[in-house]
């Protein structure tokens, strides 16, 4: 290091120039609300709601996902023997079509034949709505959700909460905390399901010794 010092010694800089130096350009700060087609950029593949223009991220987990997966399978069966309508998991609604800072996307959608637009993105909620609870989720949360829903086309909503182990079933009219047998004869005529096997991935029979 002594050597490059005693090189430089008796100059003024290292670099000298008669250019003059501009000075560092400053971040642009983003937006302060996103559209959704900024907010789909920015997400860059990741499943995320739109609310007044801020990003919310959905962020499943392991008990979310067994229920997502347990649920889509029966109301697949379901609409396989009975096709009167579809599931969809995490299926974008954009149900302001005036607002470019909003979308909402339930955990699954159960759309009747009745009610189905061919769209990229639904304009009208689902006739059956479900939201399944995450460690992170807030009740309050989920019922505004659940309201939203209702108000926009929905003719029932689920929140299914795998940590109680029950399905809070909300219409227009009524919320009622299910723990037994889950219907929906508003929407799927029919349909039962026993809640505690929503929440019980089947296992591999054991092995017994011989």
């Amino acid at each position: 290091m002594a050597t490059v010092v005693e090189a430089w010694a008796g100059l003024e800089e290292p670099f000298p120039t008669t250019e003059p130096i501009e000075p560092p350009l400053k971040p642009v700060p983003p937006p302060a609300k996103l559209t959704f087609e900024q907010a789909n950029q920015v997400a860059a593949g990741r499943i995320f709601e739109l609310i007044e223009g801020r990003i919310v991220y959905k962020m499943p987990d392991d008990k979310h996902s067994d229920v997502q997966g347990l649920l889509c399978t029966e109301l697949g069966i379901y609409f396989k023997a009975n096709r009167i309508g579809r599931v969809r998991p995490e299926f974008m609604l954009r149900l302001w079509p005036d607002n470019k800072y909003e979308s909402r996307m339930p955990d699954i959608s159960v759309i009747l034949n009745e009610s189905f637009k061919d769209e990229r993105y639904g304009t009208r909620a689902p006739d059956l709505a479900i939201e399944i609870v995450s460690r992170h989720d807030r009740w309050n949360d989920l019922f505004a959700k659940a309201e939203l829903y209702l108000e926009k086309g929905s003719r029932v909503v689920w929140i299914v909460d795998p940590y109680q182990k029950g399905v809070m079933v909300i219409t227009s009219n009524e919320r009622i905390w299910v723990g037994d047998k889950l219907t929906c004869p508003e929407v799927l005529p029919s349909f039962s399901i026993n809640v505690q096997d929503i929440f019980s991935w089947p296992s591999a029979p054991e092995k017994t010794a011989k």
